[in-house]
């Protein structure tokens, strides 16, 4: 009774007063979502049995691969099996002894996958977005899938599906080349390409909302938009090729990023300028006192005797002299 009422309560934030999805429709206004995304109450009703495979469970919009206590394992035994907060007994490879853990904190495997892996089908599908978000997995390989275009979980057999890049809440996507119209309304920049938004939250089936702070937004205009999982990819400064993408992904974090740098550049320029602007004028100073000090030297060198007679008369005198001297 107690799951019950829990996955009621988890649950009203993640539907529509008619029955329907939230993302399921591009007329649904992205801004009056208040879901925080999808819950974790489904992974409660799970009950371990002896002989399951389990790892540790992962903790809530985990980005970055984590060191698990429990990466595989299979449990041994159970403490209790009724209380959710019990323990289990879990063998773990390599080591000797089984491992003692909290049952709320592991998730069982069944055929690779666990409950919160995103998914995708196998084989093409045009009726519904081919990548989800699964919800359920029976020991039997039945399982429910969340994904957009479907009012309801989508069943099948783990047969069907195949593990799929995941998205969390933070990260920077854009929509892939390949797409030419997309599933939801997707801003555009100047230039005709598509923006890069962040991630703000991850439904239940799997859409994204995504917001976009490089875009600055006047007025009642929405900043916030969905997205198909299928038709985006992730960007990040490690898939941006070169040193312009690398910048354009700066500007995506922030719209006053643009007009900084234009401000940092034009003072950078200013003080360049001054600063190669008294260089030269010192240099040409220093050229200018070099001249005069030449000149007077020069000056100073021709104030002898001959310096006031004309150049016939002063060659005369020192003929004249060098006569006496050799007679």
């Amino acid at each position: 009774m107690e799951d019950i009422i829990h996955a009621f309560e988890s649950s009203q934030n993640d539907a529509q007063s008619d029955g329907e999805w939230l993302g399921l429709g591009s007329s649904t206004p992205a801004g009056k979502f208040s879901s925080s995304g999808y819950t974790t109450w489904y992974l409660l009703k799970d009950r371990l049995q002896v002989g399951d495979i389990v790892r540790s469970r992962k903790p809530l919009n985990a980005r970055k691969p984590q060191a698990m206590d429990v990466p595989e394992g299979s449990v041994t035994g159970l403490e209790t099996d009724s209380d959710r907060d019990g323990f289990a007994l879990v063998k773990i490879p390599g080591r000797r002894n089984p491992v003692r853990v909290l049952v709320s904190t592991v998730e069982r495997v069944t055929s690779g996958f666990a409950v919160g892996d995103w998914v995708s089908l196998k084989g093409e599908c045009r009726k519904h977005s081919p990548v989800g978000i699964l919800h359920s997995i029976q020991r039997d390989g039945s399982v429910a899938v969340g994904f957009i275009g479907l009012e309801t979980l989508w069943r099948g057999k783990s047969s069907d599906l195949q593990m799929a890049d995941a998205y969390y809440v933070g990260e920077f996507v854009r929509l892939k080349a390949n797409v030419l119209s997309p599933r939801f309304e997707w801003p555009r920049k100047n230039g005709g390409a598509w923006t890069t938004g962040r991630i703000s939250q991850v439904l239940p089936n799997g859409c994204l909302v995504v917001r976009f702070p490089g875009r600055l937004v006047l007025g009642d205009e929405s900043n916030s938009f969905l997205a198909d999982p299928a038709e985006v990819e992730l960007v990040s400064f490690d898939t941006c090729p070169g040193v312009v993408q690398k910048y354009q992904h700066i500007e995506d974090f922030h719209w006053a990023v643009r007009p900084l740098t234009i401000a940092f550049g034009l003072f950078t320029a200013m003080k360049i300028s001054l600063f190669v602007g008294r260089n030269v004028n010192a240099k040409l100073k220093g050229r200018r006192n070099s001249m005069r000090r030449d000149g007077n030297s020069q000056d100073g060198q021709s104030g002898g005797n001959t310096a006031w007679l004309p150049p016939p008369v002063a060659n005369l005198f020192k003929e004249g002299v060098s006569t006496a001297s050799a007679r």
